[in-house]
């Protein structure tokens, strides 16, 4: 091979280089010179003494445009549509105190709900997600979790990562309050005193105050004392960092900026109950408390509250066994109650999971019995229609679609309920 030769094959080389580089990032500046230098000795052993030069640099031109064209096709941004009323206002979409709710749907399924009295705006879109800031108001989002999925929902000075779940925020710039509730998956969260992001699971409520740098994390079946905490006292109030995000469980307690009196001798607190021990995410310490009562006793004898602790701190623990018998053993002793209605919810969600979709279905019929209106209505009938779906009965399901639609027609389920319904 002449020396013409070699330096217009080394050029081809370089550019289909070039393009493989931008094609994967990862191939940095030495991957890429052993590459080109394989490329050529690899060319030049092989096809010297069979291949015409001229076809060597047919088929590199040939290859550049074909490179060029996977590198420029790159996947669509998201696009959205509004459904509902809308008030707007500059680049801010929302809706009138005392009318009714809207829906921004997303081109990958994702719905954002806003309630009457609530404002937003979608701030950035990409090929994986979106930004969504939240002026003010309840947001209900049901984001669709896909193999790359990156949302964030902004509220205030507080960020939600979102990969894929089920949640209800709200927040307001006159109290500087943020109140998430988990449904399904999980997000982490961000702002004042999180630095380190917050992971907040499933069933698990949080509650942040931007003004105290105060955030409380607690199940959304036990009875939530934040209310009843004046903002002010935000030394009563502690803020946890998970260790491991894959593991809430190995959360430590942390003291807000604004704990600085001097240390009271542990002998002057009383033990915390197990409520307080599962508001602080110490899950663990549930666990070793009704371990050394002794578990039967605490389920066939233990407070309400005990087996709501019990069986949630069981539940983040991945304890599907534990927590099934606490469930349980809140309904048959505690028959009526509020957290004995909650756990038939609880109990259908378990068994979705589980893969169990004619259990999850009964589950889900005694919550909606029980708790009509309840707080988890809608999640209920929304999962009740996927289930009946994935089973292949279509008739139920459109009927059940067809019900979601009258009742929730702006909720996470509509879209797959339109999908479904009567015709």
């Amino acid at each position: 091979m002449s020396e013409l030769e070699h330096s217009e094959l080394e050029a081809s080389a370089l550019a289909l280089g070039r393009i493989a580089r931008v094609l994967d990032e990862r191939i940095d500046a030495p991957r890429h010179a052993a590459g080109r230098e394989r490329l050529i000795l690899q060319t030049t052993r092989r096809w010297r003494s069979r291949v015409p030069r001229r076809w060597l640099l047919l088929a590199a031109s040939l290859a550049l445009p074909f490179a060029l064209f996977l590198c420029l096709r790159a996947p669509a941004r998201l696009e959205y549509r509004v459904i509902g009323p809308v008030v707007a206002d500059g680049a801010w979409l929302g809706a009138a105190p005392t009318g009714a709710p809207f829906t921004v749907h997303f081109s990958d399924g994702t719905e954002l709900g806003l309630a009457p009295g609530s404002k937003s705006r979608v701030a950035e879109l990409t090929s994986d997600g979106a930004r969504v800031v939240l002026g003010g108001g309840h947001l209900q989002a049901r984001v669709v979790h896909r193999q790359r999925t990156h949302w964030v929902v902004a509220a205030g000075p507080y960020e939600i990562e979102v990969t894929g779940t089920a949640f209800d925020v709200d927040w307001s710039d006159a109290n500087s309050r943020l109140a998430l509730t988990l449904h399904d998956g999980s997000v982490i969260v961000r702002g004042p005193s999180l630095p380190d992001g917050l992971r907040v699971g499933a069933g698990q409520k949080l509650v942040a105050r931007a003004n105290t740098g105060e955030a409380q994390l607690s199940s959304v079946l036990a009875t939530s004392a934040d209310e009843a905490v004046p903002a002010a006292s935000s030394s009563a109030a502690s803020n946890r960092a998970p260790t491991s995000a894959d593991d809430a469980s190995a959360a430590e307690l942390v003291p807000s900026a604004a704990e600085s009196s001097p240390a009271v001798p542990a002998a002057a607190h009383p033990q915390p109950t197990w409520s307080e021990l599962l508001a602080d995410g110490n899950f663990r310490g549930v666990r070793a408390a009704a371990e050394a009562r002794g578990i039967d006793s605490v389920l066939s004898r233990g407070s309400l509250s005990d087996l709501v602790a019990v069986a949630d701190s069981a539940r983040y623990l991945h304890e599907r066994g534990l927590a099934k018998r606490g469930l349980l053993a809140e309904r048959a002793r505690f028959a009526g109650s509020a957290e004995a209605r909650a756990a038939a919810f609880v109990l259908g969600r378990m068994a979705d999971d589980a893969g169990t979709r004619a259990e999850a279905i009964r589950w889900y019929d005694t919550y909606l019995t029980e708790s009509a209106h309840g707080a988890f209505a809608a999640e209920a009938l929304g999962r009740k229609l996927v289930a009946l779906v994935e089973l292949g009965e279509k008739a139920q399901a459109a009927a059940t679609a067809t019900e979601y639609l009258r009742r929730f027609p702006y909720g996470p389920h509509a879209a797959y309920a339109r999908d479904h319904a009567e015709p």
